[in-house]
C-alpha cells in the first residue's frame, strides 16, 4: 500500500485543527501528517505540534507557499491536501488506494463535495462543481488533492501565491493527465457559505475567477477575498518562499529562510 502524506495548509483554524488531526490519525495511523502554518495568532500551531508529524511555521500566510513547503517536506508516496474544515469520508486511504492502483496514468484525483446542508442551493452547488471539475478539469482545494510525488514534483506543484494557488495547480498538472472526481465526499464545513448565503458566496468566487485570469495580482485579491467573509487580517500575506521554520512531534528542524 502506498504511503501518503497530508498536508494541512492552517491559519488561524484553533477550533479545528485538533479534531482533524485526531481523526485523520484514527482513520489512518500510518499515514504522515504535516501541518503548514501560515502565522496564526491562537492556538493552531502549539496543538498541531502535538498531533502532527511535522509542523511547518511562517510568519504570515500565503497557502500556495504553505503548500508547497509541506510537500516538499513530505515522505509519502502519495501527496493529500487538506484544509482543516474538510472532512474526508471513511475509508478513504482504501478509495485512494484503489483509484490510483486502477489507474496510475491520472494527474491527481480529488473527492466530491458535500456541505451538510439540506437546503437546494447547497445540493445545486455541489452539482456544478462535480461537473465543472469533470468537464473543464478545475477543483478547488476543497476538494482535497490528491498527487504522486512525482508528478506534483514534475508540474511544479503549487505556486507560491496566497489565493487562486489552487486554479494554477489545475492549469500545471494539464500536462501529466486528467484530474479524477471521485464519488466519495469530503464534507465541508459550510462556514464561508454561511457569510453572504451560498449563491453568492459562488458568484464571489467566480468573479475572484475572472479577476485572476484578467491579470489582478493573487494579493490583491487575497485582499479582497478576506474582506468579503470578514477574518481578521495580520498584515500583509507572506511573499512568495521566505521566512519557514520548521518543527514537529517527531523532529525538530531549524530551516531559517525556505
Amino acid at each position: 500500500m502506498k504511503k501518503i502524506s497530508v498536508i494541512i495548509p492552517t491559519w488561524n483554524e484553533e477550533k479545528r485543527i485538533e479534531n482533524c488531526l485526531k481523526r485523520l490519525r484514527h482513520q489512518s495511523p500510518d499515514s504522515e501528517l504535516i501541518v503548514s502554518d501560515g502565522g496564526s495568532s491562537d492556538r493552531t500551531a502549539l496543538l498541531a505540534f502535538q498531533l502532527a508529524d511535522k509542523v511547518i511555521k511562517w510568519s504570515s500566510p500565503n497557502r500556495g507557499a504553505q503548500l508547497h513547503r509541506g510537500a516538499l517536506e513530505a515522505s509519502g508516496d502519495l501527496l493529500l491536501f487538506l484544509h482543516a474544515d474538510c472532512e474526508l469520508p471513511e475509508g478513504w486511504p482504501i478509495v485512494l488506494e484503489k483509484a490510483w492502483s486502477e489507474a496510475p496514468k491520472m494527474a491527481a484525483t480529488v473527492f466530491s463535495i458535500d456541505y451538510c446542508q439540506a437546503e437546494w442551493k447547497y445540493r445545486l452547488i455541489e452539482k456544478v462543481q462535480y461537473w465543472r471539475c469533470k468537464f473543464f478539469q478545475v477543483a478547488y482545494g476543497d476538494h482535497a488533492f490528491c498527487v504522486p510525488r512525482q508528478v506534483y514534483e514534475s508540474s511544479g506543484g503549487f505556486p507560491p501565491i496566497p489565493l487562486m494557488e489552487d486554479i494554477a495547480f489545475c492549469r500545471r498538472l494539464r500536462d501529466f493527465g486528467k484530474i479524477q472526481i471521485l464519488k466519495e465526499r469530503v464534507r465541508l464545513s459550510p462556514r464561508r457559505q454561511m457569510q453572504k448565503g451560498p449563491l453568492m458566496n459562488a458568484l464571489k468566487n467566480n468573479m475572484l475567477v475572472l479577476m485572476c485570469r484578467a491579470g489582478v495580482s493573487p494579493e490583491k485579491l487575497w485582499r479582497y477575498y478576506y474582506d468579503q467573509v470578514r477574518v481578521p487580517r495580520r498584515g500583509a500575506c507572506l511573499p512568495a518562499g521566505r521566512d519557514a521554520e520548521m518543527v514537529g512531534g517527531r523532529q525538530t528542524v531549524n530551516h531559517g529562510h525556505a
